[in-house]
């Protein structure tokens, strides 16, 4: 099952949207490693598939950045505390 086909459990809007953007964008990640696995790659291939992961882990880098830090940040300030022990 992929990852967009769960619902995330996040009340912010934006950083639900986030977070299944950058599960999309991290399972494009795994599939490129995977192709990079292959036998047998001609170095055409293998530059084709390396520029898109560079591409992603730009993409990557970016969407991580300081304000989808802070909307994880928010959230968390959201959660009870009901866990923790005394």
């Amino acid at each position: 099952m992929q990852v967009s086909d769960r619902t995330i459990s996040v009340t912010n809007y934006t950083l639900r949207t986030l977070i299944d953007e950058l599960g999309t964008e991290c399972q494009n990640v795994i599939t490129l490693i995977h192709q990079l696995q292959l036998p047998d790659l001609s170095d055409r291939q293998k530059a084709e598939i390396l520029a898109e992961f560079l591409s992603a882990a730009i993409h990557l880098n970016v969407h991580c950045g300081e304000d989808f830090q802070t909307l994880v940040a928010e959230e968390m300030t959201k959660l009870s505390d009901e866990d923790e022990e005394d």
